[in-house]
């Protein structure tokens, strides 16, 4: 099988290439391409299918999947970095053809489809780190929709990881890569393959570990307030904002004495409003965070491929991959959106029920209260900088106690959590997957080739929202009550058992971060007590299972009728599979067995709250537990018609069935090649593609994210974001068009195509950001959507239902509810380009390459999202060339290119690689920044030793150049930039 130029920066001129199939394996009679089920079929046919095989792999440095992704000019926005806001769990990894989101690219291992990963963007993407790369061959990319082929998820494309059968004795691999201020990640493999008379074997095992890196650990991932007031900042913040009243003010619940706590700019925060001190203190909660996070990584597989008779081939495989991310670290503590059940008349929780902890003091609904027994309080009065400064604040405080602000405080923050040195929040996540799989490939009347298989995957993730901290107990240990040790009945504050939490800065002798030393730390109030701690941090984890099944038979051979250019090819086939998704949570994590802060969580024998909420937690929800699944059974066939010698055509159609609300589809595809000129042919097809809506979707529930929001008069806030599911869900539909052209001579082949795809009813969510932004257009109140019943629904603040309070401010937001949706219409089209020339005895007895390819995205249109009910949110928008990284997540560089001149003399290969991308307008609002483009350059050395060993040596990054600045979380592009810096790569492949 001849092998095309493989994507950005991978495969040389064709000769190269042509010896690079020759290695790949044992002579086969059959040779099936992603995207065709017609034995035989050319990878320089009508589809625009790339390979690059495991050799090229090498000569680039052996990149791992995460980094090889990101060079693939039609990828855009893949994830694979630790970026806790994209909803992927660290440790996993997605491709993302053409920027329509991971979920639209269908992943095959060895022409099978693989399960959804519990560790994924919204269970819909398959994580590619499961794939064992010591045992691939080759990777297949189809660059085009594929639903004709495969089915639902085939829309951006597909990428087909092919495993190796060309190893007969054993082979050690090491490869390490040194990144400063880090340990760098270094991976080992080793494998064993037997070839013999009937067939071939292969077992590989391998582990791959990538060390941390900080954002304290690259100036450029923490900026100042002034330079990117979006860069992980939030008012929500310790130091806080507290609030106390007078007596009289107390008994009318009308105090209105705010004062913002100490040491902001000491500890390293910026103060919302100098004039205005009660403002706030803005905290840069990412100084906590990682760009990469401790991972490990391993993986077993084996395979067997048999001849059973003459007619009859067998193959079968295992697999059993896992990545363990032990120490996620994540904020010290989240803003609260939760808060004590408040009293009422009847003396018990709204709903019905009996609470014997409500909220207590000042008169004042859903507020943690503080009272003037509080050590923190009680070293903050004591201050001299403060009182008497402060006036009646402290005389009233000192009387009545304080409340902790709803929006403007947190229960730890610059001074980190005490539990673990560095001061974030530490979380586990692992994720765990074992695939068994089997065919039988033969003959039947010579003419008529047939393929049975099966294939059963069950993936496992052990996850979950994170850290987060009980509402009851929060509200407990502030008055003195908490504590394993303490029976909040019966115990008295501060005495035995019963502790106090301090929620002032004065806890802390500095910040665990960024800042410098607290002036006004009190050694005597500290929160250094960890069985407090342990109590009232809760690890809210679960387990999820994605399952998959498929059996499938396809039939191919040729017709009885010969054409001009020869025999009609067909296919014909049918499959079923089955997928299941199940979510399963403790008793204090289930939405139906902890509804509220009151319920009856982890031992503490409180009563339940009798009405409906989102948990007992002061940030994350409760999760609705799942065990869905669904059986899709299907037919498709394939027809390819040699009209002339240079003339091919070919058809395919694929009938799905889902039943239930979706009912069936059917997507056909054409594709046609003419080859023009011996050196000059062109290609094109047509086809449509469908997807379906995730079972989980569909199931009622929602899921709790984060997103940052630029409120007009307040600034940038981090708040909870819950997307409800949504059981009406329809399937999205597209329609895919690519025309191309080849040219081929005997140095020099080239590719042309461009591209068109045409959405409709794309399945996706009301957008947070942009609910907020119609909500409050400006910092004008009269322009504020509050009056609109059904639209401020939507919307979560600051003492909701009290009267006396302005609620319906962006100042006192505290949530926004969105919902799945079928949203607009996207049309998208662009060009990619390939282009290679090869010199032979170029340059010191050596040959030269010369390899280019490249993608430019012409427009990408997407409609006004409008909500559920009606309301235009976003208007439409053409996001070719933009970006917006703060609640959206997409990044669409205009243009993305590769180039490598490439030397090969014998034994030894150098390879200079240059990555463009194309800066892009960086949107938040109204507001635009233009993003510098990115060029980093990579210089690789391969050279084979004696004793069949290969050494590869490289610099990645030779320039060490910075990620350009993009407003965004860590200010840089996460989905597409290169962000290690200047990489030193060292491998050994051994032989014997």
């Amino acid at each position: 099988m001849a092998v095309a130029l493989a994507f950005g920066s991978t495969q040389g001129a064709a000769a190269q290439a042509a010896k690079t199939a020759t290695a790949a394996g044992p002579e086969v009679s059959e040779v099936v391409v992603t995207g065709s089920y017609i034995a035989g079929t050319s990878t320089t046919a009508a589809l625009p299918v790339n390979v690059i095989g495991a050799a090229d792999l090498q000569k680039q440095g052996s990149p791992t999947t995460v980094n090889l992704v990101k060079t693939i000019t039609a990828a855009q926005g893949s994830i694979g970095e630790s970026n806790r806001f994209l909803g992927t769990a660290a440790g996993a990894a997605t491709v993302n053809l053409r920027g329509f989101g991971s979920a639209r690219t269908l992943v095959l291992f060895n022409g099978q489809r693989m399960a959804t990963s519990p560790a994924a963007v919204a269970l819909e993407s398959v994580d590619i780190n499961f794939i064992p790369n010591a045992a691939i061959g080759r990777i297949e990319i189809l660059r085009d929709g594929a639903a004709a082929t495969y089915g639902s998820d085939a829309v951006g494309g597909v990428v087909n990881f092919i495993t190796r059968r060309d190893l007969d004795g054993w082979e050690f691999t090491a490869d390490y890569s040194q990144i400063r201020k880090s340990a760098g990640d270094y991976d080992v493999s080793i494998a064993r393959g037997w070839r013999f008379d009937r067939g071939d074997a292969l077992l590989t095992a391998s582990y791959r570990r990538r060390s941390e890196l900080r954002t304290t650990d690259r100036a450029w991932a923490l900026q100042p307030f002034a330079n990117n007031n979006f860069g992980g900042w939030s008012t929500a913040s310790n130091p806080g904002v507290f609030t106390t009243g007078t007596a009289a003010q107390v008994a009318a619940g009308t105090f209105s004495q705010s004062f913002v706590d100490n040491g902001c700019a000491q500890l390293g925060g910026v103060l919302v409003s100098a004039a205005s001190p009660a403002s706030g203190c803005r905290f840069q909660f990412t100084q906590f965070d990682n760009l990469v996070n401790d991972e490990f990584h391993y993986s077993v597989y084996g395979q067997l491929n048999f001849r059973v008779t003459d007619d009859i081939d067998f193959h079968g495989e295992m697999l059993w991959a896992r990545h363990d991310v032990p120490n996620e670290r994540v904020s010290p503590a989240q803003s609260t959106t939760q808060f004590p059940t408040p009293i009422v008349a009847s003396g018990g929780s709204p709903g019905g029920g009996t609470s014997p902890y409500p909220a207590v003091g000042l008169n004042q609904q859903s507020r943690f209260y503080i009272p003037n027994t509080n050590p923190g309080l009680i070293a903050f009065l004591a201050n001299p900088v403060n009182c008497p400064a402060l006036g009646t604040i402290c005389t009233n405080a000192a009387a009545n106690g304080v409340i902790a602000s709803q929006t403007l405080w947190r229960p730890e923050g610059f001074g980190g959590n005490p539990l673990f040195s560095d001061g974030a929040d530490h979380q586990a996540r692992r994720a765990t997957a074992f695939r068994i799989g089997g065919s039988l490939t033969g003959h039947m009347w010579d003419d008529i080739g047939w393929r049975a298989s099966a294939t059963y995957q069950v993936n496992h993730g052990e996850a979950g929202a994170g850290p987060d901290i009980s509402v009851t107990r929060l509200e407990l240990a502030l008055r003195g009550l908490g504590g394993p040790g303490c029976n909040p009945v019966s115990g008295a504050p501060g005495v035995g058992g019963c502790q106090y939490f301090n929620p002032f800065a004065n806890a802390y002798s500095g910040s665990k971060g960024v800042g410098g030393a607290n002036p006004f730390f009190a050694p005597g109030a500290t929160n250094n007590k960890p069985d407090l701690l342990n109590w009232l941090h809760i690890q809210l984890s679960g387990d999820t299972y994605t399952e998959l099944a498929v059996g499938e038979t396809v039939f191919n051979g040729a017709l009885p009728i010969t054409l001009g250019g020869g025999k009609i090819g067909w296919a014909l086939g049918a499959q079923v599979r089955y997928d299941r998704t199940q979510i399963s949570v403790p008793d204090f994590y289930d939405i139906n067995a902890t509804p509220c802060v009151d319920s009856i969580p982890y031992g503490d024998g409180l009563p339940g709250c009798g009405v409906s909420g989102t948990g007992a937690y002061t940030f994350y929800s409760a999760v609705q537990e799942v065990d869905v699944d669904r059986t899709v059974s299907s037919v498709f066939g394939e027809v390819r018609l040699p009209i002339t010698d240079s003339l091919e055509v070919t058809a395919a159609a694929r009938y799905e069935y889902y039943g239930g609300n979706f009912g069936s589809t059917t997507n056909p595809k054409v594709s046609v090649r003419w080859q023009a000129l011996d050196w000059l042919a062109f290609r094109g097809s047509a086809g449509s593609t469908f997807r379906a809506p995730q079972q989980t979707s569909l199931t009622p529930g929602n899921v709790r994210g984060l997103a940052q929001f630029n409120l007009p008069g307040v600034g940038s806030l981090y708040r909870p974001v819950d997307t409800a599911n949504n059981p009406h869900l329809r399937p999205e539909t597209a329609d895919t068009y690519n025309v191309g052209v080849i040219v081929s001579t005997r140095n020099f082949r080239a590719t042309l195509d461009y591209y068109k795809f045409k959405f409709k009813d794309e399945l996706t969510n009301e957008t947070a950001a942009a609910l907020v932004s119609t909500m409050f257009p400006s910092a004008t109140p009269s322009t504020w959507q509050c009056g609109v019943a059904a639209f401020r629904s939507r919307f979560t603040f600051a003492d909701d239902g009290n009267p006396a309070t302005n609620d319906c401010s962006p100042a006192n937001l505290l949530g926004v509810k969105a919902n799945l949706i079928n949203g607009p219409s996207v049309d998208t089209s662009g060009l990619d380009f390939q282009g290679s020339y090869f010199w032979p005895d170029a340059l010191f007895g050596g040959d030269l390459t010369l390899s280019g390819d490249a993608t430019y995205t012409i427009e990408y249109k997407r409609g006004a999202l409008v909500t559920l009910d009606g309301f235009t949110i976003a208007p439409a928008l053409d996001r070719a060339g933009k970006t917006e990284l703060l609640s959206a997540f997409y990044s669409y560089p205009k243009l993305r290119a590769n180039a490598y001149l490439e030397w090969t003399s014998g034994l030894h290969n150098l390879r200079w690689t240059t990555h463009f991308k194309q800066g892009t307008d960086n949107l938040v609002g109204a507001s635009i920044l233009k993003t510098d483009d990115e060029i980093t350059h990579d210089l690789v050395y391969t050279g084979q030793l004696p004793w069949d060993t290969t050494v590869t040596a490289g610099i990645i990054n030779i320039l060490d150049s910075d990620p350009p600045f993009t407003r965004s979380q860590y200010n840089y592009d996460y989905t597409n930039a290169f962000f290690l810096g200047r990489v030193i790569q060292l491998g050994v492949r051994k032989k014997f």
